[in-house]
Parts: structure tokens; C-alpha cells; sequence
């Protein structure tokens, strides 16, 4: 499958590239104290100065707000780049041991921090830093934020044990509701947010239902149907993240044991997790990790030497017959007329 190139940028000594709920996505540069903010077609929003002298350590945005920290404070700011306030990882708990505290801004305006130190989850109002609740979550120290698109719930994954501590958190009338996930590491919701997706380091993939929880498809890398034998035979091993292009259609970087090659992004049927194609891109050389797009059929790689960008679409979703007689498959497993749905 070759994707259709939307927009590329080029910004010298990229960072960090993290989605921004509700507006793009938030680039960090290592060689200046900014930020840059795009939107959902690459195109610069602003670019926000900080009160930063040292590399930054994590970072979240909105349309309304940007949060930046090192290993000593968080500060937010306003859309206009002001500080709305600052404070020391302390206040809240963190000890300094914990150089690296994961948070992230949701669409209402609500700041999730987890203290791995004191194993609490906090929402802050990200306008003021009022707390509005905290609850004890327990689990491994390594933790992570996920944007649901479908609504203002949030994926909170935990490095798992088994079983997974992941979770969908929200606020209702003020307190914080947890849901729990199963599977693995959670990964990525689909665009509707009808489903979920874990994957973990050792091969395993699922899609799940999230309002049941039941499994759609759950398969180990070397057990996805119609992988093409060249990767199935050699050792080839999954790299995080995975992420749904569309309801129907996930992408998945595999990547060979040996470094004998470039990685290779993969697209997998969400119903059966079935191999549907392989994405070659129209560039002279692998094009960099995945980031994950709100927008479906779309994604974002960015390659750190060259400093780009680029943001991709995904192109005709039946791929070429492999012989003038052959029919072509479409790509998420759509039954053909006449046949039964067994989903």
C-alpha cells in the first residue's frame, strides 16, 4: 500500500513528537526553549517559549493549554503562551527519584498526573491547579496517557503485570471513575472508540470491545495469518506503538531481531488481525517511528536525523491483484457478497 504524503515539516533538533487532545499534535526541539503546536494537517498553530533552560522531560497540549516540565516542576501555560502557574514536583507527592512523572491535558481541560512514588492518580484543573480529586493506583512505575477521540475518557496504561492495571479514567460529578482494561499494554483506541487496542513486548496483540471487553482478534506475531514468509521466518519482533488507522484497519511496526534491515509498517486486519499490506512509503529512505492522528486514516512519522515531519493518509484500501485473473482483498476483511459475516 503506498500512502498518499499530506504535509511535511522540517524542524531542527526534534525531540519529542506527542499527540495533543482536540488539536494536533506538540513537537519539542532540543536546541531551543519552544515548543511548537500543529494542528490536524501539520500546520503550525504557534510556538510557545518556556521558562526552561534545561532539556525538558515530558510535555501535554490543548488548543487552550501547554504543560512542560523538567525534573524539578510543572509549569502550564495559557493559549497565548502566559504561565498560568507552576509548581514543584513535590507539592504533589513526587520524591526525586521521580525524574520522569507522566501527565497528560484532556479536551475538558482536565490535567491526569500519576505519582509513581505515592501511587495516586490526580486531576487538576489545568487552568488554575486547583486539585479536584485523587485516588490510590496501585501498580508498576511506569505509566502512560492515552487520548480517547470518541470523548473526554482517557487511557491510562500501567507497564503490566499480569493481570493488566490499565484503565479508562473520567471524572464524574467531581470524582474520579476507573474502569479497568484487559489485555496487555494498552496500545490505542479506535477512531470511534468503540474499541482498544494492548500489545506487549513480547508479540502478543488483541483488539477488544470496550464495552464488553470481549476479544475481537488476540494473535502472537508469528501467528498472524498471511504474513509475508520473509517476516515470519526471520525473527522479526513488534516495536511500540500500535495504532488503528481506522475502525477497521490497525498499523504496526515490526522490526527485525538483527538490524538487518529497516523496520517495516505493517497494515492488520482489526477484526482477525489478518496481514493486509505492507506501506511503502514514496521516500528515499524509512521515513521514522509512528505517531498516532485523531483524524481517521492518518498518522504521522518523524525522522529524527533529518528532522521531518510527515504526515500520511491512507491510500486505496484494496490493494492491487497479485495476478491479471487474481480479485483484489479489501483490506479490512469486509465479507464479499454472498458470504456470512461470522463478526
Amino acid at each position: 500500500m503506498r500512502p498518499s504524503l499530506i504535509n511535511e515539516v522540517r524542524l531542527d533538533g526534534l525531540h519529542r513528537v506527542l499527540p495533543a487532545a482536540g488539536l494536533g499534535w506538540l513537537v519539542t526541539e532540543s536546541a531551543t526553549d519552544t515548543v511548537s503546536l500543529l494542528d490536524h494537517d501539520l500546520q503550525l498553530v504557534r510556538r510557545v517559549s518556556l521558562p526552561f533552560t534545561v532539556p525538558r522531560l515530558n510535555a501535554s497540549a490543548t488548543s487552550r493549554f501547554v504543560a512542560i516540565a523538567d525534573s524539578h516542576e510543572l509549569v502550564v501555560l495559557d493559549s497565548t503562551g502566559d504561565i498560568s502557574w507552576r509548581r514543584p514536583w513535590h507539592r504533589f507527592g513526587a520524591d526525586p527519584t521521580d525524574t520522569d512523572v507522566p501527565f497528560h491535558i484532556d479536551t475538558d481541560g482536565i490535567l491526569w498526573i500519576r505519582v509513581a512514588t505515592t501511587r495516586v492518580l490526580v486531576a487538576l484543573d489545568a487552568a488554575t491547579g486547583a486539585e479536584i480529586d485523587r485516588v490510590t493506583l496501585t501498580g508498576p512505575d511506569a505509566a502512560w496517557f492515552v487520548h480517547r477521540p470518541a470523548d473526554t475518557s482517557t487511557g491510562l496504561g500501567l507497564l503490566h503485570p499480569d493481570p493488566s492495571p490499565s484503565a479508562l479514567i473520567r471524572l464524574d460529578s467531581g470524582r474520579i471513575a476507573l474502569r479497568p482494561l484487559h489485555g496487555l499494554d494498552l496500545a490505542d483506541f479506535s477512531p470511534d472508540g468503540s474499541r482498544y487496542l494492548t500489545m506487549s513486548i513480547d508479540g502478543f496483540l488483541s483488539v477488544r470491545e470496550l464495552v464488553t471487553d470481549s476479544v475481537l482478534a488476540q494473535r502472537h506475531v508469528d501467528d498472524l495469518p498471511d504474513l509475508p514468509s520473509r517476516i515470519r521466518f526471520d525473527n522479526w519482533s513488534f516495536e511500540y506503538p500500535a495504532l488503528f488507522l481506522t475502525d477497521e484497519i490497525i498499523m504496526v511496526t515490526l522490526a527485525p531481531r538483527d538490524y538487518s534491515s529497516d523496520d517495516e509498517h505493517l497494515l492488520l486486519s482489526a477484526r482477525s488481525l489478518r496481514y493486509r499490506a505492507r506501506t511503502d512509503y514514496p521516500t528515499r529512505r524509512w521515513p521514522g517511528p509512528l505517531v498516532s492522528a485523531e483524524r481517521s486514516g492518518r498518522w504521522l512519522t518523524h525522522d529524527h536525523e533529518e528532522g521531518m515531519l510527515r504526515l500520511w493518509q491512507i491510500g486505496n484500501t484494496t490493494p492491487p491483484p497479485a495476478s491479471p485473473r487474481a480479485e483484489s482483498t479489501p483490506l479490512d476483511d469486509e465479507p464479499m457478497p454472498g458470504q456470512i459475516a461470522f463478526f
